[in-house]
């Protein structure tokens, strides 16, 4: 043994200091090297102990046996105390100093990498397409705008925090048409319920109509309490209420079990054709558009609506002076159904005016307390004008429902143009050329996280023939540069305010079922007049995989219901009061029911229940089995 053996422990502690000085335990590093000196001295002492007892077993006659020193047990014992106490400080931090007074460390949250970011093609950009775009914040136009909470939406899974459907098309995709899955068995339809409705006075609006979709929703305890709905279903748990606004002016309420009433109906006066929707935090805020003047001449507008006690929290968009659609009275209705971005707090609602609007709503919901409230700023809103716009022809206006992915908005207008938006802008990215007047909702299909795929279709109104007749195309775009990907085009006819072609909303079949990379539409009149053909298509090639003809063309837009397997199956209401089930796979069809009057309304779905109402003043609920 040598006296480098002993170098190993001293090395061994000059090592635990310096990590302690690594990891920011100062004071534990510096009772460490302290330690490090009676260790030193204890190392040395115990050397020369060992050397004396190698001396006194050569010479026991001159060395005699004597213990270790005192003094070097206890360098031992000093260097062991430092040791203890400076693991204790490592963990516990030092007991014999305060601790500095340190500023928090602020960070600027960074924005998640944009993946993705629509660029015009060379060919959509506005410029290209003639589309002059106005921004106004404040009631005043501004050359710029950047929005200060910037709106980004998540996916279309997550947009609705409660068990339902709370939108036009379920989420801001447009993808969804039913809640949950089916236990399918017999493959059947039969009415389960029906509630009556009634007319709107002095107009020709009645019962349910175009789009006219129910909203279905699963209340957690706490709002259910809260709602202004009668105590018995209050006790209700798990109750699942229906919300329908509808043509005769009234809102519905009722109960999805058996179609009872939740809650009296709202009368408001004016007809709704849109769907309307509700917030998708959950907060008890009904947000719906009217579609028509009434009988007193009182003009259409968006409503907010407290679903706490049925009051008008809200309304606007009636006399807006920015308003560039001047026929028909100065048109202004509000058939879109609105989104919400909810970390923003903002209300996105494309309007019939032309105009698209975005309003921070201040709202507040107190669970606990039971209240709810807004306070809306003045909008930041667009207008635009195409070269065709015009007050005879290609009028100005959103009649669909928007698109949004990330903080780019999409939308169909009634004079032929798809665009592109930027929200957090409001500048428009580009155009498309559809040709003709679009009141169908595009449909959004993801690819991966930087691109995607936009289904739309017009109806034939501005292009038709002096027969009455003209072509229209579905259209698949690529969400990104505004290109055609292709187009299928079906020969149609069309007659004065009840157009033909293609008036519903596409119907993207679900990834993960067996109907994944089909795409149902529902073209009117064809192959003739009165009767209408849906079509199965190829999402990669638009080609046909089936078609089935109805005796009655349809306006309303196709639903899918999927079992727990993903196994899909299409359902279709047309103007004739039939319910068409149909196996979407092969469009075998497996059975028909007749409701009472023109199913112009989009159903909605919620497990193995239906619910659609008619222009014939029936609400009903639909048994899936």
């Amino acid at each position: 043994m040598s006296k480098k053996t002993f170098l190993i422990p001293f090395c061994a502690a000059l090592c635990l200091g310096l990590c302690g000085c690594q990891a920011g335990k100062v004071w534990s590093a510096m009772l460490v090297i302290l330690a490090l000196f009676p260790l030193a001295l204890a190392l040395w002492g115990t050397w020369s102990y060992i050397e004396y007892l190698q001396k006194q077993k050569r010479r026991p006659d001159r060395y005699k046996k004597r213990p270790m020193s005192p003094i070097t047990l206890g360098f031992y014992g000093a260097a062991l105390l430092l040791f203890l106490i400076a693991g204790l400080v490592s963990c516990q931090g030092s007991p014999s100093a305060q601790p500095e007074e340190t500023q928090p460390i602020v960070t600027t949250p960074t924005e998640p990498p944009v993946l993705f970011n629509p660029e015009a093609a060379e060919a959509n950009t506005p410029e290209a397409q003639g589309i002059r775009w106005e921004i106004f914040e404040s009631g005043k136009f501004v050359s710029s705008y950047l929005r200060e909470t910037p709106i980004r939406f998540e996916t279309a899974e997550s947009y609705f925090e409660l068990p339902g459907i709370c939108t036009f098309r379920g989420n801001n995709f447009r993808d969804t048409t039913a809640y949950g899955t089916a236990q399918i068995t017999e493959k059947t339809l039969s009415v389960a319920w029906e509630t009556e409705t009634s007319r709107l006075h002095g107009t020709s609006w009645s019962g349910s109509g175009w789009t006219g979709q129910p909203l279905i929703v699963q209340w957690d305890e706490t709002t259910r309490n809260n709602l202004g709905i009668y105590e018995e279903k209050k006790a209700k748990e798990n109750l699942t209420e229906v919300i329908y606004a509808t043509l005769d002016g009234n809102i519905y309420f009722l109960d999805l079990e058996d179609g009872s009433y939740t809650r009296d109906p709202m009368l408001i006066g004016l007809c709704f054709k849109g769907s309307g929707s509700l917030d998708p935090r959950g907060y008890p805020l009904l947000y719906v558009g009217a579609g028509d003047v009434n009988s007193n001449g009182r003009r259409p507008r968006m409503y907010i609506i407290s679903l706490i006690d049925n009051s008008i929290l809200y309304e606007y968009g009636h006399e807006d002076a920015l308003s560039q659609r001047h026929d028909n009275d100065d048109w202004c209705a509000f058939d879109s159904a609105p989104l919400v971005h909810k970390d923003s707090d903002t209300l996105i609602w494309p309007g019939e005016n032309g105009l698209l609007y975005t309003i921070q709503l201040n709202s507040q919901y107190d669970p606990e307390a039971g209240t709810v409230s807004i306070a809306p700023e003045t909008p930041v809103l667009t207008r635009y004008a195409t070269p065709r716009s015009g007050v005879a022809e290609y009028w100005y206006g959103y009649e669909a429902s928007a698109v949004i992915v990330e903080n780019y908005l999409y939308i169909s207008e009634n004079g032929g143009m798809f665009y592109c938006v930027d929200l957090n802008t409001m500048a428009l990215v580009w155009a498309q050329n559809t040709k003709d007047d679009s009141n169908a909702s595009p449909v959004f299909e993801p690819v991966g996280e930087e691109g995607g795929y936009l289904y739309t279709a017009p109806s034939l109104h501005w292009t038709k023939d002096h027969n009455n007749s003209g072509s229209i195309s579905v259209y698949k775009l690529d969400a990104i540069t505004g290109e055609v990907i292709w187009e299928a085009p079906y020969q149609v006819y069309t007659q004065d305010g009840v157009s033909g072609g293609v008036q519903s909303t596409p119907l993207l079949g679900k990834r993960g079922s067996n109907l994944e990379g089909t795409l149902f539409v529902s073209v009117s009149r064809t192959p003739n007049m009165g009767t209408g053909t849906l079509v199965a298509l190829d999402t990669e090639t638009g080609a046909e995989k089936w078609r089935y003809v109805t005796d009655f063309f349809a306006w309303s837009s196709p639903v899918a219901v999927y079992t727990d397997s993903g196994e899909g199956y299409v359902i279709l209401g047309d103007s004739g009061g039939k319910l068409h089930l149909l196996d979407g796979s092969t469009g075998q069809l497996l059975q028909i029911i007749t409701l009472n009057g023109n199913i112009e309304a989009t159903p909605a779905i919620f497990e193995n229940t239906l619910v659609v109402g008619t222009r014939k003043e029936r609400i009903f609920g639909i048994a899936i089995k």
